[in-house]
């Protein structure tokens, strides 16, 4: 048993995907908002049903892309959307990165990207580059 806040059981609920109403069966006790709860009821949010986050990818046509771009001296800046276009193709993967509307995305954001640099970029330079680095990332997987 332990004596709580009715706002540490709703905490509780909500962290772990319960309803109050769902885990009211283990309220043994209510005195006003002081609540004695039976931890060891069914009832009680014991365990998450929350599903389980998707994995961060270590790796794909984002990080292959960063690689080439380092290699030229291209590196991502604080302010730059870089990291955040890296992480996105990499969850996209090969095969979604390969379609002709991504690439297009991810040429749009180099060419936006080498302007606020004030570096020349060439779209043809841009779509090669994307395109190698989904091979790499092909060839990685």
């Amino acid at each position: 048993m332990i004596c709580c806040h009715r706002s540490n059981l709703e905490a509780r609920c909500t962290e772990r995907g319960y309803t109050l109403d769902e885990v009211m069966p283990c309220v043994v006790a209510q005195d006003g908002d002081e609540w004695t709860i039976d931890v060891d009821h069914q009832a009680y949010p014991r365990v998450s049903r929350m599903p389980e986050p998707a994995p961060i990818p270590t790796g794909g046509p984002g990080t292959e892309l960063s690689k080439l771009l380092k290699r030229i001296g291209i590196e991502p800046t604080p302010t730059c959307a870089c990291r955040e276009k890296q992480q996105e193709m990499d969850l996209w993967g090969c095969d979604e990165c390969s379609k002709p509307e991504r690439i297009e995305e991810v040429v749009k954001v180099m060419r936006e990207e080498a302007a606020a640099r004030g570096l020349p970029f060439f779209d043809i330079a841009g779509r090669l580059l994307v395109k190698r680095a989904i091979a790499n990332a092909r060839r990685n997987a």
